[in-house]
């Protein structure tokens, strides 16, 4: 049976490296974030994942973080007793545990400080190695984690007419209208013709004006305006579902979002929209490894 000089003793293996961790007691934070005592790559862990306690010799496991799932054996794992001879995986990671006996206590027993050296030892480790592998594996990672401040869809809301006298403000009102309402009706399948659509209801707001107009003018504002405020909210909607998709590694759906949102960015070259470009790029590049590997 467990006795009190019972401690657990963690494998923590990744590819072809095995690092081994001994806890003398306590609780043990494994996550991505630096605070972790076992720190994994962002792809593979939340910044807080799991939190393992060694109680009474029984080994328990606390799941932080619901939105990146765990196994243990190949199962779906939620938390609760981790038996010694299971394999719990995160990602790419696979963690291993034995109850063994403390070996060299002294009576009395040894100092907190001592005894966590073998533990604070291996998180040095465990640090050095996972960022070893993180830099020289792929730059992926810290390119899906950053944070790029989206441009404004719509800069320039106050637009005038382009036309030079009444009589075409009048012609170019009418044809910039039509324009719009027909790239307005396209705009649910093709973002990029929303954003064109606001544009020429604007204008066609400032020709109607000119020629006096109001009736016209107002509907054309109004029209700009819903059609606005509809496509910056799905555009926004985008942007935190191409970062959930990123940290959740759902390639697949998040190249998808990716390219519908550059159909709202066509005309800019921003940082976000060069974001955008790198981010595809490394998911190409991803796709073609595993048809390459596949093949």
């Amino acid at each position: 049976m467990p006795t009190e000089n019972t401690q657990l003793k963690l494998w923590v293996t990744f590819g072809a490296q095995n690092l081994v961790y001994e806890v003398p007691g306590g609780a043990l934070l494994i996550g991505s974030d630096s605070h972790c005592d076992v720190r994994l790559l962002s792809e593979d862990a939340a910044p807080e994942q799991l939190r393992i306690e060694l109680r009474q010799g029984v080994i328990h496991v606390h799941s932080l973080a619901p939105a990146h799932p765990c196994t243990l054996d190949g199962r779906p794992f939620e938390g609760g007793v981790w038996p010694s001879d299971s394999v719990l995986a995160i990602g790419q990671v696979q963690l291993r545990a034995e109850l063994v006996q403390a070996a060299g206590r002294r009576r009395g027993g040894r100092s907190a400080g001592s005894s966590a050296l073998p533990l604070r030892l291996g998180m040095l480790g465990a640090i050095g190695f996972f960022l070893y592998v993180g830099l020289s594996q792929q730059q992926a990672p810290n390119l899906f984690e950053q944070t790029v401040e989206p441009p404004e869809l719509f800069p320039d809301s106050a637009r005038g007419c382009s036309a030079a006298g009444e009589e075409a403000a009048d012609f170019r009102a009418a044809r910039l209208l039509r324009e719009a309402q027909l790239k307005a009706e396209r705009s649910p399948f093709y973002a990029r013709d929303g954003v064109l659509a606001v544009a020429g209801f604007e204008e066609a707001a400032a020709c109607f004006e000119r020629v006096a107009r109001a009736r016209e003018a107002k509907a054309a504002k109004r029209s700009a305006e819903l059609l606005r405020g509809a496509l910056q909210n799905d555009f926004h909607v985008r942007q935190v579902r191409l970062e959930r998709l990123l940290n959740r590694q759902k390639y697949e759906s998040a190249a998808h979002e990716v390219r519908e949102l550059q159909t709202y960015l066509a005309n800019q070259s921003g940082a976000y929209a060069q974001w955008l470009a790198a981010v595809q790029r490394e998911l190409n590049a991803r796709f073609a490894a595993v048809q390459k590997n596949d093949g």
